[in-house]
């Protein structure tokens, strides 16, 4: 994909969330147990856990010492990526950290996961047995949660979207020097996009789960504007 006035753009993907910490990586509560040690809440409203705090504030330092200061920094607007967005921060001084624009851009937020998020493996079973046969064995990037999004309409819509919106910002405003704090399935749907995957490799990618969290993907463009991956999913310590 090409994008004009662009230098560098690095993908960061939200500390460790309270969901996240649980063992279980399905994306259904495996029992009520796990369901109250959360608690049912919005997606939007998912805090990071301690140990996302300390992952946000380790890779606020190494981006720190690799690219310096960003002009533009991108988050979500969900409490994850805010959380994350400011154990970042924590690795600039006030004076440095004025010299660049911090904006909220919800075209970013995580897929829509529709409206059994909040529902466990058991009740799934029970009352929507047809759906669950369903997701299981479905295409992962085209299937449709209910009341959700699938991987390729939201890759293929607001995410595409987005790095327009970052190519005519990057004009108006100098952001040559870009960072995204976002979500798993969304990074995976803007590497999509950016490296031109096909269907088959993105179901690859799909299938071997989300990068790690506070993992980051960077990207340097060329003359052309064409997105060249230096490395993918990097943890720094």
């Amino acid at each position: 994909m090409i994008l004009q006035g662009i230098r560098d753009l690095a993908l960061i993907r939200h500390g460790e969330s309270k969901r996240n910490a649980l063992e279980n990586k399905s994306p259904f509560y495996q029992n009520n147990e796990e369901r109250e040690s959360i608690g049912i809440l919005q997606d939007w409203l998912i805090p990071v856990t301690k140990n996302g705090q300390r992952q946000a504030k380790n890779v606020g330092r190494a981006l720190k010492r690799k690219f310096g200061i960003p002009d533009l920094l991108f988050h979500s607007g969900f409490l994850r990526t805010i959380e994350t967005t400011n154990g970042i921060l924590e690795a600039y001084s006030k004076k440095e950290s004025v010299k660049f624009k911090i904006a909220e851009n919800h075209l970013i937020r995580e897929r829509n996961p529709g409206y059994l998020m909040n529902y466990t493996e058991k009740e799934l079973q029970e009352m929507f047995y047809w759906w669950r046969d369903y997701w299981y064995s479905a295409d992962k990037f085209t299937a449709i949660p209910i009341g959700g999004e699938s991987i390729a309409s939201m890759a293929e819509g607001r995410l595409l979207t987005f790095l327009k919106l970052l190519e005519e910002v990057s004009y108006k405003k100098g952001g040559n020097k870009i960072f995204v704090v976002s979500h798993g399935r969304a990074i995976l749907g803007l590497r999509y996009l950016l490296e031109g995957w096909s269907h088959e490799r993105m179901n690859r990618e799909i299938k071997h789960g989300n990068p790690r969290n506070c993992s980051v993907t960077h990207y340097k463009f060329d003359a052309c504007g064409q997105a060249r991956l230096q490395f993918a999913n990097k943890v720094f310590y």
